[in-house]
């Protein structure tokens, strides 16, 4: 069985305030895209195995996807084991949910070769026990994400548009960046701007003068070179630029593939690219 695990990048992310659990309220924009992991699954009769291809990963429980599979054993109460080999594209730590992608893979995936046959209601349950971001792989495509991003309200976006993706070649913490935040946590949900999108989320010319990240200021103050990157992309013709999540990737969003292309030919060489195209839930 092989299965994609595909990436995603938040359109935008507001902090709005910190929670009793220590955790962050926020509100985001998930937009699953094309760039992808690959899974191959092959039944065992007992125990996980897992290969990373390149070995960039531990494949022990300290990788999301062993952590994934040994949960969805726990909540079946199943002794059905499998091998699975990880073919690893997306990069680590660059807000991109690649390891999230993969948890949420896994349990799809599982759920069909051990014949659980679970609802997806219970696959979100058992995603938001992963993270809090899983979730949202199991279903993909566009959607609001509340809470810590488990509270997920799928969306109808605009999708016709390439993006190029580039990877500053930085693994950043997610815990950092909210650490180092001085953020105005003076927002609530009633004056939180994904209020006022209703009446711009359909216009791709509106997005950029009403979509931010928060998490944007924080990265940029320690990584000044980052905003370079975004004002390159932006002088290229990008319609919207942004970074994804806590970063450290960075992407412009392009009218047509050819502009995209021709982007790519003029970033710095040093920094990991992918060309992209957003997905629907039903890709």
């Amino acid at each position: 069985m092989h299965w994609r695990a595909f990436a995603k990048i938040n359109l935008g992310l507001w902090v709005l305030y910190k929670r009793p659990d220590g955790f962050h309220e926020i509100e985001t924009i998930f937009q699953q895209i094309s760039l992808h992991d690959t899974l191959r699954f092959t039944p065992r009769s007992r125990g996980i195995l897992l290969h990373c291809d390149p070995p960039v990963l531990p494949t022990d429980e300290r990788n999301l996807v062993v952590r994934a599979a040994a949960l969805l054993q726990r909540r079946t109460n199943t002794a059905a084991g499998c091998a699975i080999h990880l073919n690893k594209v997306i990069p680590k730590g660059a807000g991109l949910g690649g390891g999230s992608s993969d948890g949420a893979t896994t349990l799809k995936a599982l759920n069909q070769l051990w014949a659980l046959n679970l609802p997806q209601t219970r696959l979100l349950e058992i995603a938001a026990e992963l993270g809090s971001d899983v979730p949202f792989f199991i279903r993909g495509g566009s959607a609001i994400g509340s809470g810590r991003g488990e509270v997920l309200q799928p969306i109808t976006i605009p999708t016709g548009y390439w993006g190029v993706l580039v990877y500053p070649n930085l693994s950043i913490s997610t815990r950092w960046v909210y650490e180092n935040g001085n953020f105005d946590l003076t927002k609530t949900l009633k004056n939180s701007k994904f209020y006022g999108l209703a009446n711009h989320i359909d216009s791709l010319a509106d997005w950029q003068s009403h979509l931010q990240n928060d998490l944007q200021v924080v990265v940029f103050n320690k990584y000044p070179f980052l905003q370079l990157i975004l004002e390159q992309l932006k002088q290229m013709g990008a319609f919207f630029t942004g970074m994804s999540g806590s970063g450290s990737s960075l992407f412009g969003l392009f009218t047509h593939r050819r502009q995209a292309l021709q982007a790519m030919e003029q970033v710095n060489k040093e920094y990991t690219q992918f060309l992209f195209h957003p997905l629907t839930e039903e890709s």
